[in-house]
This record gives structure tokens, C-alpha cells and sequence, in this order.
């Protein structure tokens, strides 16, 4: 049965204190219980295409994708069984390097006895390092079956067949169908298939908006996250989800799906990732690894990085932690100033530094529907004063999304403070990470 830790986090509970000057005030918190860091870091996957012969990810493998990969540090990618030679691939990705395969099932549905045969003879390889780590069905197949609920239906009747029925592939959890879409496509799917969620273990998302993490529109298809969570669970029930597609466009845009710029992107990126943790969503998927025609890589199509790879590069960078084995404590702190928008988490690691993240949840882009007719919206940054009930010996500031002041400064910190409780910081429309150490 599969187990999936649900992450709660108690956040933006404020008690508002005297006004300290116009739209100034407190945010007190008497005890906010940290999560464990590495459940943000292990949070992000990314898309591929191994398996698309003759493409950058088949010629050049060793050179780029490969390296690229381990650089980004995340251990989850999605993707389809290919020849011996690209599932050869996937066996060193996981045995040498960590790196997990989703395997997506073949979009004609005719795949199944293969992809079973194949999933028991990787993970069988060296017994405790399985190749692949999650079982989903075809993608997508309201598109790509226009919207034949009962195929579809019937289809993942027998995906749960084929691999629950298998003593090595029945413990791999089995994801529920995609929907390209998020207001409808769940819907309609459980007039149909009235038991849907007893042929899966866990739901399966593609919110795409190329909105701002928060927004209330953010769910794709003009609902917000929430709802097409809700909208999802009427045929997942109360199993968890996870968000296998999502991430943000350079061009191209149009209505309802708007492009960004890079740097807006690489704003975006990492709050995506803990938008999604705060709604209970412990994985997503950013799509695509490498860029083509549909221009959402994270990579340019020589290798080179995005501003976006590299936010989300150093803030798995930050967050990692080997040691799970350990209860993550409480912090108590206030922070005084315009607090209308700014957003938090607390994180903890196994040697006890306590990692506050801050940001402004706002818009940062206009247009982007036509003719890559966006624009950067440029936020100022809010100062805000944190207060720690104990004095730390040390806090250092870090801002990760950039490598480049007077952005960022990546994995480096930016400030250190010596034996202090009260500092004041800035506070941009990317995140910021404060590592206290008591």
C-alpha cells in the first residue's frame, strides 16, 4: 500500500498588531514547525525525451543532456522506454546517479505487456536500486483519443491489470491518467468511469497557466490550482496527487497560456515548486529539460543554461539534505513591515539550520498572449524587519535564483550576521533564503 507522508505547513497564520506606519504591520508566530529541506529539493523532476532517436537528447547524451542532468541535481525524470541503448541509459541514470524514471506509457495504449516486462527486468537488475519509480498511462488522452472516455477508461483498467497482477511491478505506484484539460477533462472522465480511482495510486496534474505561482487563475484553463485539484479528485478520490507537466513558455504565447521571459521564468520556477508543496502536491515535473520548437526548456538548445535551470539548480542546491532521519524543531520569530504579499516556508536540515523562505507573491509579467508581446514587471523590493525570539549565532541571507547581483548571489550568501535576533531585509518577487543557525 503505497504510504505518502502528507506535508502540512502552517503558514501565513498572523495575529495583526498596532499599526507600526501606514500599511506596516506584525506578523507574530508563536511556534512555526519546520518541514524537512530535502522534501523541497527532492520536489523537483523534470521531462525528457531520451527515447526521440536523432534529437539533442539522443546525439548528444554524453555531452549535454547526461552532464546537465547531475548538474541540476534533481533525481526524478519523466519519460518513455526506447531502444536497448536509451533504456541502457536510464539504468546508469538510476544505478550511478540517483536519477529515477516516471515511465510514460505508449500513447497508442498497446504497449503495456512490453513496458511491464521490460520495468521488471530493470528494477530486477541490483536488488534496492530500481530504475523505475512511478507506472502513469498514456499522455494526455483527452487530446490524444479526443476525449473517448470509455477507451480510456477501459485502458487504464488493464494498466492496473498488467502491473498490480506482477509481484515485482505491483509495489511501483501507478499514477492516474493526465488531462491536457484542467477544467473539464476530470469531469467528464468520472461520469464515465464511475471507479477510476481504484485503478490508481496516486492523481496526476498538467496546470499549466504561465501565470505567477499564486495566482488565483493559476490552475490552468482560467480556474485556479485549488480547483483543478478539486476537479481532479473526482475521479482520484483521496489519493495524493502529484504534478507531472508543468513550467513556462519563452514564446509563442496566447490566450490563457502567456509567455515569459527567461528572468521572469527563473522567478517563477522555485516559487512554483513550494506553491505546490504548500497545496499538498510533493512532485512536480517541470517540462522540458532541453529546448524545442515549444520553447519551455530549461536548457538552450546548445546546452547552454536558462536563467530558470539555473534558479531551480541552486535552489535544489540549497535545500538538499542527505539525513532524513531526524524531527525538525520550531522556530518562533515576527516580521514587521508591508506584509500584504509576502509569502513564507520554514525548512529544517538534519544538522538543525533552520531555512526561512521569503518572497513577494506577485505578478512579474504583462501580456505575453501575442506576438511574444511580453514584458517584465519590475517589483520593488519590500523591507521588512525579522525579529527571532532567540538570538541566533549566525544568519546568512542567500538569494538563489540568480547568480548575479544585484539580483542574486546563488549558492553563495550575500549577508552574514554574527550572534543577532533583529535584522532587517529585503524582500524581492524571488525568493529568499535565510539560514538561521540557533
Amino acid at each position: 500500500m503505497l504510504k505518502i507522508i502528507r506535508i502540512i505547513f502552517l503558514l501565513f497564520c498572523s495575529i495583526p498588531l498596532n499599526s507600526q506606519a501606514q500599511g506596516e504591520t506584525t506578523l507574530k508566530i508563536k511556534s512555526l514547525k519546520a518541514v524537512k529541506s530535502n522534501l523541497a529539493a527532492d520536489a523537483v523532476g523534470v521531462n525528457t525525451h531520451l527515447n526521440y532517436l536523432g534529437s539533442v537528447y539522443d546525439l548528444h547524451y554524453q555531452d549535454i543532456i547526461k552532464p546537465r542532468l547531475i548538474e541540476l541535481g534533481t533525481k526524478h525524470i519523466r519519460d518513455h522506454f526506447g531502444s536497448e541503448k536509451i533504456n541502457a541509459r536510464y539504468i546508469n541514470l538510476a544505478h550511478d546517479h540517483g536519477i529515477r524514471l516516471l515511465l510514460i506509457g505508449g500513447d497508442n495504449g498497446k504497449d503495456l505487456e512490453q513496458s511491464r516486462n521490460e520495468t521488471i527486468r530493470l528494477n530486477q537488475l541490483i536488488p534496492g536500486k530500481s530504475v523505475v519509480e512511478f507506472l502513469e498511462p498514456a499522455n494526455e488522452r483527452d487530446i490524444g483519443w479526443n476525449r473517448d472516455w470509455l477507451k480510456l477508461c477501459s485502458y487504464i483498467t488493464r494498466f492496473k491489470t498488467m502491473f498490480k497482477e506482477n509481484p515485482v511491478t505491483k509495489t511501483i505506484p501507478l499514477l492516474g491518467p493526465s488531462f491536457a484539460n484542467t477544467r473539464n477533462s476530470a469531469l467528464d472522465f468520472a461520469v464515465v468511469c464511475k471507479n477510476a480511482a481504484t485503478k490508481m495510486d496516486m492523481g496526476n496534474l498538467h496546470a499549466y497557466s504561465g501565470l505567477y505561482p499564486e495566482s488565483p487563475v493559476g490552475g490552468g484553463w482560467g480556474i485556479g490550482f485549488n480547483e483543478a485539484i478539486s476537479r481532479y479528485k473526482t475521479i482520484s478520490a483521496d489519493q495524493p496527487i502529484i504534478e507531472t507537466e508543468s513550467g513556462y513558455k519563452m514564446s509563442e504565447g496566447a490566450d490563457g497560456h502567456p509567455a515569459v521571459s527567461e528572468r521572469t521564468a527563473a522567478k517563477y520556477a522555485p516559487r512554483l515548486v513550494l506553491s505546490r508543496l504548500k497545496a499538498d502536491i510533493p512532485k512536480i515535473y517541470f517540462y522540458q529539460l532541453i529546448n524545442n520548437s515549444e520553447d519551455f526548456g530549461l536548457l538552450n538548445t546548445d546546452g547552454s543554461p536558462r536563467l530558470q535551470y539555473t534558479a531551480l539548480k541552486n535552489f535544489i542546491s540549497l535545500m538538499r539534505d542527505t539525513n532524513s532521519d531526524f524531527e525538525p524543531e520550531t522556530l518562533e520569530f515576527s516580521l514587521t513591515g508591508n506584509l500584504g504579499d509576502i509569502q513564507y516556508q520554514l525548512f529544517q536540515k538534519s544538522d538543525r539550520r533552520l531555512l526561512l523562505l521569503i518572497w513577494r507573491g506577485v505578478n512579474g509579467s504583462e501580456g505575453g498572449s501575442k506576438n511574444n508581446d511580453y514584458r517584465d514587471i519590475n517589483n520593488p523590493e519590500l523591507t521588512i524587519k525579522l525579529a527571532l525570539k532567540a538570538k541566533a549565532k549566525q544568519v546568512k541571507i542567500y538569494r538563489p535564483s540568480f547568480n548575479h547581483m544585484p539580483d542574486g548571489n546563488g549558492t553563495r550568501p550575500l549577508k552574514v550576521y554574527q550572534n543577532t535576533a533583529i535584522m532587517s531585509i529585503g524582500i524581492p518577487d524571488h525568493i529568499v533564503c535565510i539560514e538561521i543557525t540557533k
